[in-house]
């Protein structure tokens, strides 16, 4: 995809060593590499990145970024905590390469470390779309949902009944219904003025801006893995991905 101007477009793959729920999951060995591998290879596959790092506090995942040969950027011990907000971690590596290496960026597309599989060439198509539309402040992969909240319940604390969690609908039917999307975190591209006007605030979301536009993709383009048997799902699709014939 040729470059049509001189934005500056910085990639960051934010992955922390610590947590309190699975430890060390971005170095799991998926395939024969480590989970990280898997995004960092995603990153420098891409036509309009002009940088790629890792934002991590941990010395793996710094040395497996290495193995790359891209930066490892130290991230604070306050902006690796399970209560740390990750838009916190973009902004550090945003300000560390200004301050550093005098990299100044346009645009900072954000991937999570544990989403294995992204679609050939899709990293660049939410970048293009990004740059193509003048009122975006972000622009973000998305799924269709297939759960619907008209439907779900909650049990109320006090009585322990399962009560509706919103306003009843009389609609029973999943097509009469309006199409729901969630966000996935597999590639999200914000502008930086966006990005950093909008440090501090803590609703969810808010970094990405007030005007965030969709790329929708098929669900196996986000799969994350969390858990052990997540790995498997990863594998299987990965496989299919290159033309093997697998079966779960």
């Amino acid at each position: 995809m040729p470059r049509l101007d001189n934005m500056n477009i910085l990639c960051v793959i934010p992955a922390r060593g610590k947590s309190k729920r699975v430890t060390n999951k971005n170095i799991w060995t998926l395939q024969g590499k480590p989970l990280i591998s898997h995004t960092i290879e995603n990153a420098l596959e891409s036509k309009l990145c002009d940088k790629v790092v890792v934002s991590t506090d941990d010395q793996k995942i710094a040395e497996i970024a290495g193995y790359y040969e891209i930066d490892a950027i130290k991230r604070p011990a306050n902006l690796a905590l399970d209560t740390s907000a990750v838009d916190d971690a973009l902004r550090h590596a945003v300000k560390h390469l200004e301050k550093k290496q005098g990299f100044f960026t346009d645009i900072v597309v954000f991937l999570q470390a544990n989403v294995p599989i992204r679609k050939k060439g899709e990293i660049d198509k939410v970048i293009a779309k990004l740059k193509s539309i003048k009122d975006a402040t972000s622009v973000v992969t998305v799924y269709a949902a297939d759960q619907r909240p008209e439907w779900m319940k909650k049990i109320d604390p006090k009585t322990d009944r399962i009560i509706p969690f919103m306003k009843p609908t009389n609609l029973y039917r999943k097509q009469d219904l309006p199409e729901l999307y969630l966000l996935d975190g597999a590639i999200t591209a914000v502008k930086r003025k966006v990005l950093m006007d909008t440090e501090g605030f803590r609703k969810i979301h808010a970094f990405l801006g007030e005007r965030v536009y969709p790329v929708i993709h098929d669900r196996k383009y986000s799969i994350e893995i969390d858990e052990l048997e997540d790995i498997e799902l990863a594998e299987y699709f990965l496989l299919k991905e290159k033309g093997y014939k697998v079966s779960l």
